[in-house]
């Protein structure tokens, strides 16, 4: 199916095996329920993970981020995002850079340890 997604306290996982069109829309999706979901006054906390090996930020996938990330730019929260080449991040950042100021915050890492240790530090 190329998307998989399970909580983890209050966080989401989103781990993406492929990078289809249908993966992409089930996770935009997803993502809007989770974060509409989650109080106002609370942080939302999202993991996606895009290490497989077979994963692309397809066009699809910008087009989605960008709707997504424009449309909550005014929530509080976090989104960890796993890659794992070591290069991704550098673009990632360049990418994320062109949405402008968001209201959440946005970091990148090389396991899903680190990221969910890094959303839990808001749960306590």
């Amino acid at each position: 199916m190329g998307l998989t997604s399970e909580q983890a306290g209050r966080a989401i996982i989103f781990t993406f095996t492929e990078s289809t069109d249908e993966a992409v829309d089930q996770w935009g999706q997803a993502a809007v329920e989770w974060i509409e979901q989650t109080p106002v006054n609370a942080p939302f906390l999202m993991l996606v993970d895009v290490s497989a090996r077979n994963v692309t930020f397809s066009q699809r996938a910008r087009q989605t981020s960008i709707q997504l990330f424009k449309r909550f730019r005014q929530r509080q929260g976090r989104v960890a995002f796993i890659f794992s080449s070591r290069t991704a991040p550098y673009y990632a950042r360049i990418f994320f850079a062109t949405l402008g100021r968001l209201g959440f915050e946005i970091q990148f890492f090389h396991s899903c340890e680190q990221g969910l240790n890094w959303l839990r530090e808001l749960e306590s």
